[in-house]
C-alpha cells in the first residue's frame, strides 16, 4: 500500500488570525497534529508573524476587495506553507477550509503535478454549492481525485465517499455543582429554531431544566425562555464541550435533509452521555441503544424520564472517530483509485 504524507487544510476557527487551540476545528484535528505524516494548516502562513500575517489580512481583506480588486495576491501562493516532513513520500492535499481560491488550487496542482488532491464535505454540498458558486461541477471535477461527504445521502448522490464526522477527544473537567442542566443543546438556528423550541417547551413542562446557546437566529423568529441564549457569536468549543460534558443529556437536532452524524452525536459517544435525537439512522449506529440514545421523530415521542434515568452511560467508546481514521480511509481510497487507474491503463 502506497502511503502518502497529507496537507490538511483545516477549517479556520473564527475571529482568529492564529490557530486557536479552543476552536472546534483544532479540537477536532487535535490527533492529527500526533502524525509525522500529516501537516495542518489552519490557515495561509499560520506558521508566520503577527505582522506578515496582518499583511496578508489586509492585501485579502473582503472590505477592501469588494469595492477594489487588488491585485497580485498569487504572490502570496509561495508562502501559504512550509512542507516539512522526515520522510519523503508522494503528497495528497486535503481540503475542508474554504479559504482556498480556485487559483491557487490550481497553482498547487501546477507545482506539484504528481500530487493528490481530496476534498472533504463537514457540510452538506448543496450548502457549499450555494455559498461558493465558483466551485462549479467542471472545476471539482478538475481539481479533485476523490470527494468524500459526511453525509451518506450526500455520498450517494453525488457519487462521493462516506466518512463519518471525525472529532478529537480532550480531557473535559466535571462542573463541582454537576449537573449544570438537564439537557443542553448549543448551535445554529438554521432551518430547525421552531422545533428546538418545541422540545425545549416539552422537555420544561415536564420539569426538567434546559439549557440552549443557540448563534444565527433571526430576531424575529426568536422565542424567549429563560433557558435559551440567543448569541451573536459563538463559544469557543473547549467552553461548548464543558456545558455539555457537564449536562445530563444532550439534545441533538439535524438541519433538515441531513442524516449524517453531527458534533452532537459524537460528543455523547466520546464522553458517556445520553442523547436525545430526530436523527433515526443514528439506530443503525454501532452505538445506538435505547437506554442511551432516544429518537424521535415526533417531538411527543420523548420521554422525559429518560433524561432523568441515572443508570451508567457507556458506549465503549475504543477511538473510532478520531480523524486519524480519516486519513487512513483517504490512504486507501487513494490505492483503490489507483488500481482502478492501473486497471484501466490509464
Amino acid at each position: 500500500m502506497k502511503e502518502y504524507n497529507y496537507i490538511y487544510f483545516d477549517t479556520a476557527d473564527r475571529n482568529t488570525r492564529k490557530r486557536n487551540p479552543d476552536g472546534y476545528y483544532a479540537i477536532c484535528t487535535e490527533d492529527l497534529q500526533k502524525l509525522e505524516n500529516v501537516l495542518l494548516v489552519s490557515y495561509p502562513l499560520d506558521y508566520a508573524s503577527p505582522l506578515i500575517r496582518f499583511l496578508f489580512g489586509l492585501h485579502h481583506t473582503n472590505h477592501i476587495n469588494k469595492y477594489v480588486k487588488l491585485p497580485l495576491k498569487s504572490l502570496w501562493f509561495p508562502y501559504y506553507f512550509k512542507p516539512h516532513f522526515a520522510v519523503e513520500r508522494p503528497l495528497c492535499f486535503v481540503v475542508s477550509g474554504t479559504y482556498l481560491s480556485v487559483d491557487y488550487l490550481r497553482y498547487l496542482k501546477k507545482k506539484y503535478p504528481d500530487a493528490k488532491f481530496v476534498k472533504i464535505h463537514r457540510d452538506l454540498v448543496e450548502l457549499w454549492k450555494k455559498r461558493y458558486p465558483w466551485y462549479t461541477d467542471e472545476v471539482v471535477k478538475e481539481i479533485y481525485d476523490l470527494s468524500f461527504s459526511y453525509d451518506t445521502g450526500d455520498a450517494e448522490k453525488y457519487g462521493y465517499i462516506h466518512f463519518d464526522e471525525f472529532e478529537s477527544r480532550p480531557d473535559v473537567p466535571q462542573a463541582p455543582d454537576y449537573p449544570l442542566c438537564d439537557v443542553y443543546f448549543a448551535g445554529a438556528a438554521k432551518n430547525r429554531l421552531p422545533r428546538l423550541i418545541e422540545v425545549y417547551d416539552r422537555l420544561t413542562a415536564a420539569g426538567l431544566k434546559c439549557s440552549y446557546y443557540i448563534t444565527g437566529a433571526a430576531s424575529d423568529q426568536r422565542a424567549p425562555r429563560d433557558g435559551i441564549y440567543y448569541a451573536a457569536d459563538q463559544m469557543s468549543y473547549r467552553e461548548m464541550l464543558y456545558r455539555t460534558v457537564n449536562a445530563r443529556c444532550i439534545l441533538e437536532m439535524n438541519q433538515l435533509g441531513a442524516v449524517g452524524y453531527t458534533s452532537r452525536f459524537l460528543e455523547a459517544v466520546l464522553y458517556n452521555k445520553r442523547l436525545i435525537t430526530d436523527n433515526l439512522s443514528v439506530r443503525e449506529s454501532k452505538f445506538y441503544a435505547p437506554d442511551r440514545i432516544q429518537c424521535f421523530a415526533d417531538v411527543s415521542d420523548i420521554d422525559p424520564e429518560f433524561v432523568r434515568s441515572t443508570a451508567p452511560v457507556d458506549y465503549h467508546y475504543q477511538g473510532e472517530f478520531s480523524p486519524v481514521h480519516l486519513i487512513e480511509k483517504i490512504g486507501q481510497a487513494l490505492n483503490d483509485l489507483e488500481r482502478e487507474e492501473n486497471g484501466r491503463g490509464k
